[in-house]
């Protein structure tokens, strides 16, 4: 009996292997002002700002002037009627293009700024919530450890007071089985953790190297009340993808006006100037001579008359319509899960701490105290002792899941006001 119980010892000890890596621990706001300036995918987004920038630059450009270069001869035959050349210089005009090309370019910039602030909402709650989850998880660890050691304790206590007697006892037999599933227990939850630090690092931009960075064990705590009606009209009037959804309405009028500029027929205004060598030809002489020519030339307005294109930014801007009145009702059904989520978490806390704690506590004590008298069998205590951790269980894992609610809300509501 002794030597299982050194060898379960001996395999707890090692379950944890050793590495050269450096664990770093990060306080709440450290790790969100790590990750808005490290994170990789936050960074990908942010260069959206820069190509608007460049979208607007694009849109700001005015068309090239042309420059055109001619010659031409009236030798042929010796008829000696001369020869000349000529250079033209013109420009096209696109009346209203450019003007509306940089209100669509600048419009879809804001677009963009909604955006980025939308995905940082949803990149903070999402790092937030994996924080937390590590925190709860290195908790319930560390119950689990203790209730192993204490069932070890138990084992080696009634090891010495079977000494002598058949090993093969049934309470004997069934401590080890227990005790085996809780270490069995204990190396998932240590391998889900080391993957909760991995997603800490990836959010942080550095990846999983020498370095591990882990959050303090601190809980968000919080007695907040939130009224339904309030924080599905702050979330329909905060949320930075409703205000998106409003934007790219914005956008697709004004693409809508773009369109509509290009039934505005292009024109070009052009200057030239010719020369002509001097005329020998008997029957018609004539002496060296220029001329200057200004003019202006435009499509007849026949066929193409941008309909495809109009009508097709009318439909987007259908569209994005749309998809604001869908976005509302998104966010309203996501605001009330989130909130019916805290309520849950809120009424299952103040459940369990009303005193079912304490109880399963007096009762594994009271279990323990018979146990040693001879009263009753190991069993019982084991019974005792497994209830006594899967109420501890759920009462870390609801503290924790009341703050990931939290966590879920404000991010439903558009606010942070989490700290």
């Amino acid at each position: 009996m002794n030597k299982r119980l050194l060898t379960i010892l001996f395999a707890f000890a090692i379950a944890i292997p050793l590495s050269g890596q450096v664990y770093v621990q990060l306080t709440l706001n450290e790790y969100l002002e790590r990750v808005r300036k490290n994170n990789i995918e936050y960074a990908a987004e942010r260069l959206n700002m820069e190509i608007s920038d460049a979208e607007i630059i694009s849109a700001s450009v005015f068309s090239n002037p042309y420059i055109s270069l001619g010659y031409y001869t009236n030798e042929f035959n010796n008829m000696q009627m001369g020869q000349g050349a000529m250079v033209e210089i013109g420009k096209t005009f696109s009346p209203g293009r450019r003007t509306a090309a940089i209100n669509v370019a600048k419009s879809e910039k804001e677009l963009n700024e909604i955006l980025l602030t939308d995905f940082m909402r949803k990149l903070r709650g999402d790092a937030v919530l994996t924080w937390l989850e590590a925190v709860k998880q290195r908790q319930i660890i560390e119950i689990r450890k203790n209730s192993y050691h204490d069932q070890v304790k138990m084992m080696i206590s009634d090891s010495i007071r079977r000494e002598g007697n058949i090993v093969k006892d049934l309470d004997a037999m069934q401590s080890r089985v227990e005790s085996g599933l809780l270490y069995s227990d204990i190396i998932d939850m240590e391998l889900l953790l080391t993957q909760l630090y991995q997603n800490i690092s990836i959010y942080l931009g550095t990846g999983v190297k020498d370095t591990i960075y882990i959050p303090e064990t601190k809980n968000i705590w919080n007695s907040k009340v939130f009224n339904l009606s309030e924080i599905i009209q702050t979330a329909v009037t905060r949320r930075a993808d409703i205000q998106a959804a409003k934007k790219e309405i914005d956008v697709s009028k004004l693409s809508v006006i773009a369109a509509k500029k290009e039934r505005i027929p292009e024109f070009d205004i052009f200057l030239g100037y010719g020369f002509n060598s001097e005329v020998k030809n008997e029957l018609a002489p004539a002496p060296r001579h220029g001329g200057i020519e200004l003019g202006v030339s435009f499509p007849i307005p026949l066929f193409n008359r941008a309909r495809g294109e109009i009508q097709s930014a009318e439909v987007r801007r259908k569209q994005a319509e749309l998809r604001y009145l869908q976005a509302e009702r998104e966010v309203t059904s996501e605001v009330i899960n989130a909130f019916n989520e805290y309520m849950a978490t809120d009424k299952k806390l103040k459940f369990l701490t009303a005193g079912i704690v304490k109880t399963a506590k007096e009762v594994l004590d009271e279990k323990r105290n018979e146990y040693n008298n001879g009263d009753i069998h190991l069993i019982e205590v084991l019974d005792a002792q497994r209830s006594y951790d899967e109420i501890l269980h759920s009462l870390y894992s609801v503290i924790y899941d009341k703050s990931m609610a939290l966590v879920k809300l404000e991010t439903a509501m558009g606010v942070w006001n989490i700290e």
